[in-house]
């Protein structure tokens, strides 16, 4: 029974009956909005949460604002907690870029996709939003100093590139973390939101939200790039913390970082948050094809390979897009590259005493999906990874559809189609009292987008 919310707007979108909306529930968004930009196909269903222009005046924090003017929205993530699920919004500009929290009302959530479900038998709720903001209040940036500003485009010198240099710029793609992901003890202790900067260049940075204080930190140890996201992969033990990391430029590297949890990294006596769950202290490894495969280009097909400190003969791309982890196997990924396809990854590491065997580590890297011809899905970008084992994949351009499939690419379902880009996509489902592949976050970013945010 599923459904999708997006944000430029931010909505819902779902399947439960073949009934379009009636009237009145497409007419409660925010601001009295509706969710016309985004068709739903497929017995789906959308309704609105967030547009940018809401007047949001009786909602907002201190220093946020009074209109959700924020434009380019793009990754999106959830905490839960209470009474409350916080959605984490990015804003995709260059300068003066931040992440927003819009807080849901989970009862009423619930209650406006039961009328949803039931073509308004149920009472819609005359409100949903009760509350948006900067989705931290202080940031401690790669020097480990911290900035007691919650205006995130004042933020000093957190970032560092040629597109800015003293604000976050252009945060992509991002996704939500479990602690404890894949059993006791392993994956990251606290619950938290990733993300990175997109900034076509090196210089690039990905950060990570403390969910439970609203800290946020800059984790300069992964790694400078055009960041797309940071899928977390099960290392099979409880010491280590893995990731994955996707870099959208020309020459951009898929990345694999390896670190210990509980490492005093810094030194000070003291393990701070990123230091708790593997994400100081490091290593960076590049993924290297094995002899007799491109280097320069994924294939219509199957590449195998190894992890190397080194980038010689690792794999470089021009195109790689957003990745995201299997919640039901946390060795195995699907990531998309806008120019070549659909690709699903199956890791398989391996540790010598207390570092990563990169002789016998390897990863396997299928293309599900083509990006032309039969059977394509065209300029493949945000994705996800459901528990219902589904994989649910956007298009920036070439329809600007959103679909369903199985792991390995077949029974695709168009969702929906969008009138602009359609950004981050993320399964809250469960956290929401649904079964997995149910309820969706989604969002646009072209409908009323102005750069200042």
């Amino acid at each position: 029974m599923p459904y999708t919310v997006i944000v430029n707007r931010l909505l819902f979108l779902g399947a439960i009956a073949t009934v379009s909306f009636s009237a009145t529930s497409r007419a409660l968004a925010l601001d009295g909005g509706n969710a016309a930009q985004l068709t739903p196909l497929a017995s789906w269903k959308t309704f609105e949460l967030v547009t940018q222009n809401d007047n949001i005046s009786a909602l907002s924090d201190a220093g946020y604002g009074t209109t959700a003017s924020r434009g380019k929205y793009d990754g999106l993530g959830a905490y839960l907690s209470g009474g409350t699920l916080s959605v984490f919004v990015n804003h995709e500009v260059t300068d003066e870029s931040a992440i927003s929290r819009v807080d849901l009302n989970l009862a009423d959530f619930r209650q406006s996709i039961a009328s949803t479900i039931d073509n308004g038998a149920t009472a819609f709720p005359s409100t949903i939003v009760t509350g948006m903001g900067y989705a931290y209040d202080t940031i401690y940036d790669g020097g480990y100093h911290a900035v007691n500003d919650p205006n995130a485009v004042a933020v000093g010198t957190v970032a560092v590139g040629t597109y800015s240099d003293s604000h976050l710029s252009r945060l992509c793609s991002g996704t939500s973390y479990f602690s404890n992901s894949f059993g006791a003890n392993r994956g990251f202790v606290d619950e938290m939101y990733i993300t990175g900067e997109e900034t076509f260049d090196t210089a690039g940075r990905f950060y990570a939200i403390d969910s439970a204080t609203e800290i946020l930190w800059e984790a300069t140890d992964l790694g400078g790039g055009s960041w797309e996201n940071a899928a977390l992969v099960d290392t099979g033990n409880t010491t280590h913390t893995a990731l994955v990391l996707s870099e959208d430029r020309t020459g951009g590297r898929l990345r694999l970082y390896v670190g210990e949890k509980d490492d005093d990294a810094n030194g000070d006596g003291e393990i701070d948050f990123l230091e708790r769950n593997g994400l100081r202290g490091g290593t960076l490894y590049y993924f290297k094809p094995n002899a007799g495969s491109s280097t320069t280009d994924l294939p219509n097909g199957t590449v195998l390979g190894t992890w190397s400190t080194s980038t010689s003969g690792s794999l470089t791309e021009d195109k790689l897009e957003d990745i995201h982890t299997n919640p039901a196997d946390g060795t195995q990924l699907v990531f998309g590259d806008q120019t070549d396809g659909t690709y699903t990854m199956d890791l398989n590491l391996l540790f010598s005493g207390n570092a990563l065997d990169t002789t016998n580590s390897t990863a396997t890297i299928d293309q599900i999906v083509p990006e032309t011809g039969v059977g394509s899905i065209g300029n493949p970008d945000n994705m996800t990874w459901s528990a219902d084992g589904k994989i649910y994949v956007q298009q920036d351009g070439a329809g600007d559809d959103i679909w369903q499939m199985d792991a390995d690419g077949t029974n695709r379902v168009q969702l929906a189609s969008a009138s602009s880009e359609p950004s981050g996509i993320f399964d809250v489902s469960e956290q929401v009292g649904y079964v997995p592949g149910s309820v969706m976050l989604t969002s646009l970013q072209g409908i009323g987008y102005t750069a200042q945010l």
